[in-house]
């Protein structure tokens, strides 16, 4: 008899399925074995795309300490607009989503989908500073190398990249550890491709062989941020290039503030990342967030980070990141969109070497004063004696005297 039955279950990156099974009447099971129409499966993805709001309210609710934090917020999100790259951001993650329905085990978890609550465009009224308001979770970004200031790699995860987008020249001969093992790299891939690839293989020996070179080049000629030693956070690569013109265009480079529960931090925008995500920074801000945090454990869960990106605002060359400069130049463009309550957060340069304890001079031991010597008596004359008789063939003896 016909039936239907259905059973709620859910896969392992944690989404939820539901499976409708229906039977029908057929023919025979011959017929029916040589019919693929017979037997299967049919597949419906049903995703809710949420909608982007400038609610003061519902955002205070993620970051209580906001409207007391930022002063002139409310009143800057009352005049503000929606970015545009919010609806793109989404966009893309549900392209990203068609493109892997073949293969639900790679499809992005429904916290991953879910990372962005709202993407504002602000410019305060009179200084006409501008500003973009995220709010957003917080992913760790263990990217970056500079062996001219860390020669080690610290917190690298299984994504780590050895380069980010902020770059300077090198300053020092110094040469990178993360070199060898790429020439090593390259040199299997090219003894794999003397021998009888495949044609597909092939193609892909030479693109590995060309990436890995353009890398390594890289490695020889620049230095990076740190993920573990600088400040920095990562946007989506959906907020970057010719289609993001306009006043609100982010740049690497420029800075930003991100604000969790009470603290500000200085930081700049230091990497691009997938197009199709929001909410990463480094491994520096998310351990200060929360110390447990590596690149398998994110710094904050819900939607409850703030990242204030100052558009327009990065130095006309990158460098040395001068942390104290950076959070001058922040407290400087807080201001300029109404100013902050609190304390900017001050970032140790830690790459700097520490100078070893100072060593205290020796105390010198004061002598005891010496104790008197007494003077020596003066010789006191015994009591007078007769005086001999002087004679003739003697000389007159010499006084003598004994000491008391």
């Amino acid at each position: 008899m016909p039936l239907k039955r259905v059973d709620v279950g859910k896969i392992f990156n944690g989404m939820k399925y539901i499976v409708r099974l229906e039977t029908e009447n057929g023919t025979t099971a011959t017929n029916e074995r040589n019919d693929e129409a017979s037997y299967r499966a049919e597949l419906v993805f049903k995703v809710k795309v949420p909608k982007p709001h400038k609610d003061i309210d519902a955002i205070s609710k993620l970051n209580r300490h906001l409207p007391d934090l930022l002063p002139s917020l409310a009143t800057m999100i009352q005049t503000a607009k929606i970015s545009p790259v919010f609806d793109d951001l989404y966009r893309l993650k549900v392209d990203e989503l068609m493109l892997g329905l073949h293969r639900l085990d790679r499809l992005p978890t429904r916290h991953n989908f879910y990372d962005c609550e709202t993407l504002l465009e602000m410019q305060h009224p009179e200084t006409k500073r501008r500003a973009i308001f995220i709010q957003s979770d917080m992913d760790v970004d263990t990217d970056g190398s500079d062996v001219d200031r860390v020669p080690d790699i610290e917190g690298a995860s299984s994504t780590f990249q050895p380069s980010t987008s902020y770059r300077w020249p090198k300053a020092t001969n110094k040469v990178s550890p993360l070199i060898a093992p790429r020439e090593a790299k390259v040199k299997d891939l090219e003894a794999e491709l003397a021998g009888t690839p495949t044609p597909a293989r092939k193609t892909q020996i030479q693109t590995a062989i060309h990436e890995t070179k353009a890398e390594i080049g890289e490695l020889q000629k620049f230095s990076f941020l740190i993920g573990h030693a600088d400040p920095f956070i990562v946007l989506p690569g959906s907020m970057f290039g010719a289609n993001r013109g306009g006043p609100f265009a982010t740049s690497v480079g420029d800075y930003c503030v991100v604000i969790h529960e009470g603290a500000l931090y200085p930081a700049i925008v230091g990497d691009v990342g997938p197009r199709a995500r929001m909410g990463e920074a480094s491994l520096r801000i998310c351990k200060q967030i929360l110390p447990k945090a590596n690149g398998d454990f994110r710094a904050v869960t819900e939607l409850k980070a703030t990242y204030l990106v100052f558009p327009g605002s990065a130095d006309k060359l990158m460098a040395v990141p001068d942390l104290d400069k950076w959070r001058t130049k922040c407290a400087k463009l807080l201001e300029e969109i109404g100013g902050y309550q609190g304390e900017l957060f001050t970032w140790e340069d830690i790459t700097k070497p520490k100078l070893p304890p100072a060593t205290p001079a020796p105390v010198l031991a004061t002598p005891a004063p010496a104790a008197a010597t007494p003077a020596p008596a003066k010789p006191v004359p015994s009591p007078a004696s007769p005086k001999p008789t002087a004679t003739p063939s003697s000389a007159k003896p010499a006084a003598t005297v004994s000491p008391t």
